[in-house]
């Protein structure tokens, strides 16, 4: 029901691909081409924003190409190249805009991926995943995932799903496999489900 990484990648080549050839990039999970650059510019990234990613973000990104990636109305780069995403995504822009309020950004929160609605955090600390609104009162108030890998294979395999005319697995399905906090992160992925 929930595809893994590699299943991802070939599903996603075989219906994505042909799109290519009409212009529409930035849905294939292309294969890292440099590993080590990958790797040393997600050092860099983790330093200049003070944070130590966890172990799955790291892995998957030291893996595959997140750069361009979109899936499921869920942008994770928009520059080709992550890592550089990454920190600008968590910077002060040059119009003083941040995501946070406050003067500096939450301790081992970081944005890693947007979507609309939606803005994705990721707590460094313990690898849990928040869905937040602009509206949200609380930033962490929407858990939906227990770590990076389990909310990407969740989300690649309803928008696999989808794509292919198949069925896609249910809110209650979902948030199982993903490990997802409450009744808010039910509601998140019926949502995402629908998408």
């Amino acid at each position: 029901m929930f595809l893994k990484l590699d299943e991802i990648a070939r599903e996603l080549d075989e219906i994505c691909l042909p799109l290519e050839q009409e212009g529409i990039t930035g849905m294939r999970l292309l294969a890292q081409s440099d590993a080590d650059a990958s790797t040393r510019a997600l050092e860099n990234a983790q330093e200049a924003l003070g944070v130590k990613f966890p172990l799955e973000l790291s892995r998957l990104v030291c893996e595959f190409n997140f750069g361009e990636f979109e899936v499921c109305n869920v942008c994770f780069g928009a520059g080709g190249d992550y890592a550089s995403e990454l920190v600008r995504l968590n910077s002060t822009d040059e119009y003083g805009g941040k995501w946070w309020h406050g003067d500096t950004r939450p301790a081992n929160l970081i944005v890693f991926a947007v979507g609309d609605p939606w803005i994705f955090l990721l707590d460094c600390a313990d690898g849990a995943i928040y869905a937040w609104l602009l509206g949200d009162e609380e930033l962490c108030g929407r858990r939906v995932a227990s770590d990076f890998e389990r909310f990407f294979r969740a989300l690649a395999s309803i928008g696999i799903a989808r794509l292919s005319k198949k069925a896609v697995p249910s809110a209650e399905e979902i948030a199982k496999f993903v490990q997802a906090g409450d009744d808010m992160a039910l509601e998140f992925w019926r949502e995402m489900a629908k998408i």
